[in-house]
């Protein structure tokens, strides 16, 4: 591909020339018109957002870190949020929200207590493979940063590819933009019951999709997260090629059996905070002190 490019270059700079040369021109013109031409294509390149990337592929596997968070040191506050606290680490407590939640009212869920948020950026589309703005991102990254709430965005990926992957990892940064949100950038692979889109890859073909996506978000200077259940983290993805990334637990239990290490934990999908109509996840956030 890349011979062949050059080879077209090359093309195009002997027609440039032999133009230039029918058409009587001075050497010094010939060169300015070859600087102009490569200038406007290099311009128009970046325009359309065109990006060479390249996967090299999963790296050595190595082993999984096991946590060694204390269950007695799991405290539920007066709302029934559950947070962390011992000699090493302190928690945070985290929502995340999509279009599922409508219209949030930021304010009265900062008032709450609430300082911490994961916003559904996107998603595929599990039967068109489109790739869509949740419907709600553009209202609530701008709300929740104008009521002080700092946040982080969740892509829902349903690629089929490394390829399609980057692609994903390239939207959400597009849209990142201008948005100055601060927190993680997490991948969130789920099956979708009755849908076949991802059923039949293999736990390595899904491992180098969470992989390839995280790494281009890691290049672009964001967090990378990795979501998942223990199901999904145990047998669906292989942790030990995934070790670079933080782990994003979802297990709706009061204390978790997982034993390998993750720094977020999303405890239940049945919270409940001020400013928000309905159900929310929450999530505990463990963070060194």
């Amino acid at each position: 591909m890349l011979r062949k490019q050059h080879a077209n270059r090359k093309k195009g700079v002997l027609n440039i020339f032999k133009g230039a040369k029918s058409l009587k021109l001075a050497w010094t013109e010939i060169v300015a018109l070859i600087i102009v031409v490569f200038c406007l294509g290099f311009i128009l390149g970046r325009m359309s957002g065109s990006e060479t990337i390249s996967y090299d592929g999963l790296g050595e596997h190595r082993m999984v870190p096991m946590h060694n968070y204390s269950s007695d040191c799991f405290y539920y506050d007066n709302n029934g949020w559950l947070y962390y606290d011992d000699d090493d680490y302190t928690s945070e407590q985290w929502i995340d929200v999509s279009y599922v939640q409508k219209d949030i009212d930021w304010e009265q869920v900062k008032e709450a207590g609430i300082d911490h948020a994961m916003i559904r950026l996107g998603f595929r589309g599990y039967e068109t493979g489109g790739l869509s703005l949740d419907a709600y991102f553009e209202t609530n990254a701008k709300a929740s940063r104008k009521a002080g709430v700092e946040a982080g965005v969740y892509f829902f990926s349903q690629a089929v590819s490394v390829e399609e992957a980057i692609e994903e990892a390239q939207f959400v940064v597009k849209n990142l933009k201008g948005k100055k949100l601060k927190g993680p950038v997490a991948f969130d692979m789920e099956p979708i019951e009755g849908a076949d889109r991802i059923s039949y890859l293999t736990s390595e073909e899904k491992t180098a999709i969470a992989d390839a996506f995280m790494r281009y978000i890691k290049k672009k200077g964001y967090e990378p997260m990795l979501y998942g259940n223990p199901t999904w983290l145990g047998g669906s993805v292989d942790r030990t090629l995934l070790t670079d990334y933080d782990v994003w637990l979802a297990h709706y239990t009061d204390y978790t059996n997982y034993p390998y290490e993750f720094s977020m934990w999303q405890y239940t999908s049945t919270g409940t905070v001020a400013g928000i109509e309905g159900d929310v996840d929450m999530n505990v956030r463990i963070i060194e002190k």
